[in-house]
């Protein structure tokens, strides 16, 4: 057999594995399977640095099941959602009083997810639009706009905020809910200008930065994403989960890279390595490089990756009859 018919039959052999091993999850606990394991958590402030009690909190992803989940924050503006699946959720923050705020994020399922840490800022209550005589903003304004979004009038929504920001060109934050608008209609570009604005006067706005770097990666631009995904990373550089996320996105795309640490192997398996130098024993990232080396045929560093999962990995673990079933599948193909 040849060194390529072999590699396929290892890629073979781990498919049937892993339809076998999910098969029977579903068929033994359906509905913890659909609920998701991962969990969410933060602190919103206002800007003095307070933290704010009673914010409503609505995530959704309309490819996952269920789609939806909502909580609030208590003491010290403290927050925590369970139940999330794998994937891009987008998380909505309103108070009363307060404006919108919106931001994209990619959720693991697995272990620890980065804090999302939010900022919201007071709407100036009757305050005039210059040279429009006594129009005013207020809430019902942002209301409507959030409704707007909601129901995919992204257009309607962007107007809203827009004429927010003449009568109040100094609150920043909304640009970052006219980019999530933009990007929710599909304008690439708009959505780049909208963040930029923010960025510009927030340069280390996670939000902008995170959706910025996003975007240069769906677009198959890694060098232009770079910057922007280690602004983010700044934010929390002993934060394993952060560099995860980004590893993640990266291997999304398909964009794998390599175990040497060069500048033209970046990649997920770059990312992931950096969640390790930060925590050896950050699990997720541990079987993620293998199933990166895997797609790359690199299967004795695959089987290396896998072994200290399995070594690391507390005997109730979900992932760990996967993890093991691969690595037979790797060895004995």
């Amino acid at each position: 057999m040849t060194a390529t018919a072999s590699l396929r039959s290892v890629y073979r052999t781990i498919f049937l594995v892993l339809v076998a091993v999910l098969t029977v999850s579903v068929l033994v606990q359906p509905a913890a399977a659909q609920r998701g394991i991962g969990r969410m958590q933060g602190i919103v402030l206002d800007e003095d640095g307070n933290g704010l009690e009673g914010v409503q909190i609505v995530a959704t992803n309309p490819s996952a099941t269920p789609n939806t989940r909502t909580g609030d924050t208590r003491n010290g503006g403290r927050w925590a959602i369970v139940g999330f699946s794998r994937g891009d959720w987008k998380f909505e923050f309103t108070k009363e009083g307060y404006i919108p705020f919106d931001i994209n994020t990619t959720v693991s399922a697995a272990n620890r997810n980065p804090p999302l840490n939010v900022t919201m800022a007071l709407i100036p209550e009757g305050m005039a639009v210059e040279g429009v005589g006594n129009a005013a903003v207020n809430q019902e304004l942002f209301e409507e706009a959030v409704a707007l979004s909601a129901a995919g009038d992204y257009a309607g929504a962007v107007a809203k905020y827009e004429e927010f920001m003449v009568a109040n060109p100094h609150l920043d934050a909304v640009h970052g809910n006219i980019g999530n608008a933009y990007r929710d209609a599909g304008d690439v570009e708009k959505a780049r200008e909208a963040y930029e604005k923010l960025l510009a006067a927030e340069p280390d706005n996670v939000m902008a930065n995170y959706n910025m770097g996003e975007m240069f990666v769906e677009a198959g631009d890694m060098e232009e994403a770079l910057p922007y995904f280690e602004a983010v990373l700044q934010q929390n550089p002993d934060d394993p989960a952060v560099y995860y996320n980004v590893a993640e996105l990266y291997f999304s795309q398909q964009v794998l890279g390599c175990l040497e640490p060069v500048p033209e192997c970046l990649g997920a398996i770059s990312y992931y390595n950096r969640a390790l130098e930060t925590d050896p024993n950050y699990l997720p990232a541990h079987m993620q490089i293998g199933f990166a080396l895997v797609r790359l045929g690199d299967i004795d560093n695959a089987v290396l990756a896998f072994e200290k999962y399995v070594e690391l990995a507390p005997e109730d673990d979900a992932q760990l009859p996967i993890v093991k079933d691969v690595l037979a599948a790797l060895r004995t193909g």
